[in-house]
């Protein structure tokens, strides 16, 4: 499910990637053009700029030549790393160096014409988020870039950013991190009018640590937003990680929160009936305060990540919001289809599963659990679970997937729960032989999984099927179809 990186257009001079990158330009004309920037050699059209990315796999300079066999201009390339008969920018790490070039890129876009940017980060819901954000930016400021997929990190952010043309009026990245420090240097590459952060819990522990530290760095997306910070009034660690004196737009169901969800009604059908009310801060004189809509998304969460969007929106807006404007976020929410492996309803053997295969960390095992409780309920159907190993929690591995086991048994009381996976095994087992629960099923692997799944579910079961991306969870709804 990896997001490939898309093709760009964008046009440098050497001499100004060399100063945006503080590099030094070999074999070719300061002036030389070069067109689109790629990372990967197959993807490079003829012209183009060549990045050379040093990898835990690959090394990018030892594709130079290969490179300039399929008709690259130059490369950007780490100092002493160039190659005979292709002119190179040598830097002194051409990671920071992308970073560097790409936030050049986007402070040309903005002296040229009016353009408006929107980071979105935390610990679950961006992806969605960004789509409903793109959605909402759009509906106000018209056409709007929105970061592919989940090309989140210090190359796909980069690489979003070089989409940017001349006809955009707005861009909403997606930032994430999987190690301290990520956050901060993306900040510093997107420098956002608007900066939200979702949410704070324990992810990619290997890398970030605790609770503390995770939400120090999630933080971090705050530092550079020119205009206004976005965040969850019910959430603790992001609240007050908030810089003083800073402009903020709240979300969120307390009566405190800038844009508050007053009322929630899911379907059977998995389609949720939200009102948002909006700070008179926020909406024009004679305007109402009610925005009304209905989104094609699961869960509770989605409500919070609606009410994030239109925060974020209003923030950028940066004036009350007139009567036109809300009816016009209204009917851009809900046009917001789910991200594929993100709660996805489908259909297999008679069976509606909820395809929530992409990812998986302790907070969004606890949305996807409520939202498969709750089309159940409305269904008046069994629910099954099927929920696979959490990667990178590190030393909290156990005791995090010890909480997952206890989440379903208390969140979503399923017919049946198969466990999937060595850490989810364990931690189910241990479960089984303290509380002799009936219903817990333990399988290594996926492939394992997918026959007791076969086995167990039937028609009119609502399913769920969730997991790290490493566990390969898609493989039990496959042996359904």
């Amino acid at each position: 499910m990896a997001t490939p990186i898309p093709s760009n257009e964008c046009v440098f001079r050497l001499d100004e990637v060399a100063a945006a990158t503080g590099g030094m330009v070999f074999g070719a004309p300061q002036d030389t053009i070069v067109r689109g920037v790629a990372t990967d050699t197959r993807a490079l059209g003829a012209g183009a700029l060549f990045v050379a990315l040093r990898g835990a796999e690959r090394d990018g300079h030892l594709y130079l030549d290969e490179a300039a066999r399929r008709g690259a201009a130059a490369a950007l390339a780490a100092r002493g790393r160039r190659c005979a008969g292709l002119a190179t920018v040598e830097v002194d790490d051409t990671l920071v160096a992308l970073g560097d070039l790409a936030r050049y890129h986007l402070r040309r876009m903005r002296l040229a014409h009016p353009l408006q940017c929107v980071a979105v980060g935390g610990a679950v819901g961006k992806t969605t988020t960004k789509e409903l954000c793109a959605a909402a930016v759009r509906a106000l400021f018209g056409e709007t870039l929105a970061t592919p997929g989940n090309l989140n990190n210090l190359i796909g952010v980069p690489m979003t950013i070089f989409m940017l043309e001349g006809n955009h009026r707005a861009a909403v990245l997606e930032c994430g991190t999987s190690i301290r420090g990520e956050i901060p240097r993306l900040a510093r590459i997107v420098e956002p009018d608007v900066a939200v952060v979702l949410n704070v819990d324990v992810e990619h522990s290997e890398g970030l640590g605790g609770l503390e530290e995770t939400a120090d760095e999630e933080a971090a997306l705050f530092a550079t937003a020119s205009r206004a910070l976005v965040a969850c009034t019910e959430e603790q660690l992001v609240m007050e990680r908030l810089p003083r004196g800073a402009q903020v737009v709240t979300f969120g169901n307390s009566a405190a929160a800038d844009v508050r969800i007053a009322e929630r009604a899911p379907d059977a059908g998995g389609r949720t009936r939200i009102t948002l009310i909006l700070s008179p801060r926020l909406i024009a004189a004679g305007s109402p305060a009610r925005l009304d809509t209905e989104l094609a998304l699961l869960g509770a969460a989605a409500a919070r990540n609606a009410a994030a969007a239109v925060a974020a929106a209003a923030a950028l807006r940066g004036r009350p919001l007139e009567a036109a404007e809300l009816d016009a976020l209204a009917r851009a929410l809900a046009s917001v289809a789910p991200v594929d492996g993100r709660l996805v309803i489908r259909t297999c053997g008679g069976v509606i599963v909820l395809d929530d295969t992409y990812n998986a960390n302790p907070r969004s095992v606890r949305v996807a659990l409520e939202a498969a409780r709750e089309m159940a309920q409305a269904r008046g159907a069994r629910l099954l679970v099927a929920l696979g190993d959490m990667l990178e929690l590190g030393a909290l591995a156990p005791a995090m997937h010890a909480e997952a086991v206890d989440d379903v048994m208390r969140l979503a009381a399923p017919a049946a729960f198969i466990a999937v996976g060595p850490e989810m095994t364990a931690a189910a087992s241990r479960a089984t032989a303290l509380v002799r629960r009936d219903g817990i099923v333990t399988a290594p692997d996926s492939a394992a999984a997918a026959l007791v799944v076969r086995a167990l579910a039937r028609a009119g079961d609502v399913l769920l099927v969730k997991g790290s991306r490493g566990i390969r969870m898609e493989r039990i709804i496959e042996a359904l179809d």
